[in-house]
Order: C-alpha cells, then sequence, then structure tokens
C-alpha cells in the first residue's frame, strides 16, 4: 500500500505553512538628526550632522483574543500562552503540527504522537480523568481540552483559561486548527496545516469520483455485540468521503447492530478497527461468513486505529488507507483476497 511516511508528511506540511516561527514585524525608524560643534585649534570650526537609524523588530499585539469554543462559551486570552496542558491526544497532535508543542508541559497517558512526546512533560492522567493536582502544580496559563472533560470545568476555570474543542466532521476539524492557531500565534502555520489537509482531501474526492460507492461495514468493536459507526461519526465521514456508503449511515453515533442486520445489508467490504478484539478469521465462524466482503476476500484491518479517532491533522491519513480499502483500482492498490477458506 502507498502511504505517505509521516516524517514527509510533516515535512509536506512545514513546507506548505512556511518555517514555523512567531510572526514578527521589522519597524525601521530614523531618528532626528543630532548637530554637533567642534572647535578645533587655530580657530578652525567643524560642524558635524549625524543621523541614526534605529530598527526594531516587535510581536504583532493580537491579544487579548477571545474565541467561542465547540460548546458556545465565549474564551478570553488575555496573553500568548507559554504553559499549555493538553487534555487529549488529537489536541496535543494539533499543536505538535502548528509548531506549538514547545508550549505544551502537560499531557495525558495515552498521548503517543510525536514519539516521545511524553519526554519532558508532565503526564496529567488519563484522557477522562485528569489529575487536577498535577495540573494546577504545572501553572499553566491555557488548558485546552474535549466535551468529555465538561464534569471538570468548573474546577479547571479555577486554574486556568479552558477551552474545549469537540469538532464533529472534518470541516470542524479545519475550523479547529485555525482557531487554535490564532490562539498560540502561529496562525501562518495552522492555515497551512489546512491547506496540505485540503489537498490530500481533494486527491482522495478526485480519484473516486467516477466509481460505484460499495457497500461498507466498518467494525469498531466486538464487547457484547457488534459495534459500530453511524451517522455523525469521523468513520462514517470518512467513509463517504473515500466513496463508499455506510451500510449504518442511518443510525446515531456509536452503537451495537446484530449479526443479522449485518447479514441483511450485505456489505461489500468490512473494515475492522486495530483495536476491535475480534480477528478477520474469528468472524468466518458468524453469520457474517454470508455476506459479500468475506466471500470476495474484501476485509481489512485498520493499521492505526489513531489514524481515524484523533480528529485532527492525521486523520487524512486515515482516509487514504481507507479510501485505499475501498478502491484498491483507484490507487493502484494490490491486495490479497482473504476469502474464509484462507482465514480457516
Amino acid at each position: 500500500m502507498k502511504r505517505i511516511p509521516i516524517v514527509l508528511f510533516l515535512a509536506l506540511i512545514v513546507f506548505m505553512s512556511g518555517c514555523i516561527s512567531t510572526k514578527t514585524t521589522t519597524v525601521t525608524t530614523t531618528a532626528p538628526a543630532k548637530t554637533i560643534t567642534v572647535t578645533e585649534t587655530q580657530g578652525k570650526v567643524t560642524t558635524i550632522t549625524i543621523t541614526q537609524t534605529i530598527t526594531t523588530t516587535t510581536t504583532p499585539a493580537h491579544y487579548p483574543l477571545t474565541i467561542v469554543d465547540s460548546v458556545g462559551r465565549k474564551v478570553t486570552i488575555k496573553k500568548e500562552p507559554r504553559r499549555i496542558v493538553s487534555l487529549a491526544p488529537s489536541i496535543t497532535e494539533t499543536l505538535y503540527f502548528i509548531g506549538a508543542l514547545d508550549k505544551v508541559v502537560g499531557v495525558t497517558k495515552f498521548d503517543d504522537f510525536p514519539p516521545e512526546v511524553q519526554k519532558g512533560r508532565a503526564v496529567i492522567g488519563d484522557f477522562s480523568n485528569p489529575n487536577l493536582e498535577v495540573i494546577a502544580s504545572l501553572k499553566p496559563d491555557l488548558i485546552i481540552g474535549t466535551s468529555i472533560h465538561l464534569k471538570y470545568l468548573d474546577k479547571l476555570q479555577q486554574i486556568a483559561p479552558v477551552i474545549i474543542v469537540d469538532p464533529k466532521n472534518m470541516s470542524e476539524i479545519y475550523e479547529w486548527i485555525i482557531k487554535l492557531g490564532k490562539v498560540v500565534n502561529r496562525e501562518k502555520e495552522a492555515e497551512g496545516v489546512v491547506n496540505y489537509m485540503k489537498a490530500i482531501v481533494e486527491s482522495v474526492q478526485a480519484k473516486v469520483a467516477n466509481s460505484s460507492r460499495p457497500k461498507v461495514f466498518y467494525l469498531v468493536g466486538y464487547w457484547n455485540g457488534y459495534w459500530t459507526a453511524g451517522r455523525g461519526t469521523f468513520m462514517d465521514s470518512l467513509i463517504s468521503i473515500a466513496g463508499g456508503e455506510n451500510i449504518f449511515h442511518d443510525i446515531e453515533g456509536w452503537k451495537t447492530v446484530s449479526a443479522e442486520d449485518i447479514v441483511a445489508r450485505n456489505p461489500d467490504i468490512v473494515i475492522i478497527s486495530y483495536h476491535a478484539g475480534i480477528k478477520p478469521g474469528d468472524l468466518c465462524n458468524t453469520p457474517l461468513a454470508k455476506t459479500n466482503a468475506f466471500k470476495n476476500g474484501r476485509v481489512y484491518v485498520i493499521s492505526d486505529d489513531n489514524l481515524v479517532s484523533r480528529p485532527g491533522p492525521r486523520i487524512v491519513l486515515g482516509l487514504e488507507e481507507i479510501a485505499y480499502f475501498i478502491h484498491p483500482e483507484a490507487f493502484n492498490y494490490a491486495y490479497q483476497p482473504k476469502a474464509c477458506a484462507v482465514f480457516s
């Protein structure tokens, strides 16, 4: 499968955004001329005029800055943040890609990108249960979380300003990358990241535009039923952009469905989460073996669940992988059919 290596992905983003640095403005001024009269020996008088040119570099003062977060709260940032606590891996990744990771002093124990991101930073607990005492000890000037952290909002606000970031689709991911760029004074870099993401999305859409739309079932997990993604989830959106039709688009959010429902909708393609708790071969002993996907060997496993579950810049890499699964012919992707006879 042709994939953009993450190092190249980052390099291209940096190229699109320009050199990562704080915006500055250079101002050149001319000071008033000074006239000095020098009296030398033998009555000779010399007059000297000195003109000084002074060049200063300043940072634009666009603070205080007020933004509206994902839950409609107006949050005012009084000055450029220097000590940020990130309560979600997706937020940390976004700050990394826009060149603001140096401002992050606290991350969750689930943060794993970029590699060694926890090194030199405090781990403030897990994603859903942050340690408020540890956060306070870091003396942050900004805390960025998601809607799952609303239950802690009152206490977090006593520590520092809090922004809730909770995008629901690709457009909102773009919007929040730009907003965070403004908040941390990396607006130009954020625009470059978004432009590059849009280029990948548009490339995928162009390649699958004239193809049929096969029916797709996404299995996120197998715990007391088959968990899948419905309308309003990133996966539903990614399947659509990649040229497929989610067979459970009619349900809302993440739900369990029965084997009978899956067979009745007869998906052409089955995509399984890497951490689904079940392997393709295991499903050959279930009714799902009757679907076209299993009969034709169109069963795939996502290489990294984080690429499709974290609403940040890397989600476009997840989109590419899904597009390869759904329309391999459009990307010259040669897959090895895996029908149940091969699994067994």
